[in-house]
């Protein structure tokens, strides 16, 4: 999994700078303050991401995608909570959402990405989207949306 992985960040990196994205990684020590602020232990395939791409550079690309850097990675309820744009995120049901934080959006938070962490390194890092009071689970971990983004970005909905 460990060369999917990577291979994957490679092809999201190439991705970004077809996209003119300027490739600005984070440091562990940053991802160690985000890490203790929270009190969450970021998957490994997150981890990777930050310190080799660390987001679109606060810039929505070409496909109306954007991905966050982790200073600009937030929970749910400090990113959404307000929204109340199209769609309407105040309607959302934030009850049980407390350990999702928003990585990206699409066309200008019509959607936006969650990804699940919890305290200790689990298997399972559930991603979500999000679109007004509706969302649902997408994918398993970092790994499978990057997978979806770069092969099937049809399947990326609500």
């Amino acid at each position: 999994m460990e060369k999917s992985r990577n291979g994957n960040l490679e092809l999201l990196k190439k991705n970004f700078e077809e996209n003119c994205v300027e490739i600005f990684p984070s440091n562990i020590d940053e991802i160690e303050a985000f890490q203790k602020k929270y009190d969450v232990e970021i998957s490994e395939d997150l981890y990777d991401y930050y310190l080799e791409i660390n987001g679109s550079g606060n810039d929505t690309l070409n496909n109306l995608y954007e991905f966050y850097s982790i200073s600009n990675t937030k929970k749910i309820n400090e990113e959404l909570i307000n929204f109340r744009g199209i769609p309407d995120y105040s309607q959302l049901n934030f009850d049980g959402m407390e350990n999702v934080f928003i990585f990206g959006g699409y066309q200008f938070n019509l959607y936006a990405f969650g990804i699940e962490l919890h305290q200790d390194i689990s298997s399972e890092n559930r991603i979500y989207i999000f679109s007004g009071k509706d969302f649902r689970i997408m994918v398993k971990s970092f790994t499978e949306f990057v997978d979806l983004y770069l092969n099937k970005p049809d399947e990326i909905y609500v």
